[in-house]
C-alpha cells in the first residue's frame, strides 16, 4: 500500500485527499470496514485498504472512521431489529417532589448586617 502511494518524488500522499503526509502519522484503512464484511473467510488484500493520514482523512470528525463507526452502529442497530431485539425499558421510580420556592431576593433579611448594626 506504500508503494502504492508514493508520487515519482518519492513522497507518501494521502489516498483519500492527495495530501503529502511523507514523516506525518499515517494510518492503514479498509475500504470496506472490516466490521461490515459479511464473508469473513476470505482474506484481506492490499486492494482491500489504502493509506490514509490520521490528521487529515481518517481520524477527523467527518472523517473515514467516523463514518465507519456510524455505518456499523446502523447496521448493528437494523440487525437487532430484523432478530426482534428491543432495548430494555427504562427504570420508573417515584421520581422527586416539588421542593418550596426560595425566594432569596424578596425574603426580608431575618438578621441585619454587621455594619449597619446600632452601636449604642
Amino acid at each position: 500500500m506504500i508503494k502504492r502511494a508514493l508520487d515519482g518524488n518519492g513522497r507518501i500522499l494521502c489516498e483519500g485527499c492527495g495530501l503529502n503526509i511523507t514523516g506525518k502519522a499515517i494510518e492503514f484503512d479498509h475500504i470496506i470496514p472490516e466490521a461490515l464484511i459479511v464473508d469473513k473467510s476470505a482474506g484481506l488484500e492490499i486492494s482491500d485498504g489504502r493509506v490514509l493520514g490520521r490528521d487529515c482523512c481518517h481520524r477527523q470528525p467527518s472523517g473515514k472512521t467516523a463514518t465507519d463507526l456510524a455505518d456499523i452502529a446502523e447496521a448493528k442497530r437494523r440487525e437487532a431489529k430484523h432478530f426482534g431485539i428491543r432495548p430494555g425499558q427504562r427504570l420508573k421510580g417515584a421520581g422527586f417532589g416539588l421542593s418550596q420556592p426560595q425566594r432569596s431576593a424578596s425574603r426580608p433579611l431575618v438578621k441585619p448586617a454587621a455594619w449597619r448594626r446600632d452601636e449604642h
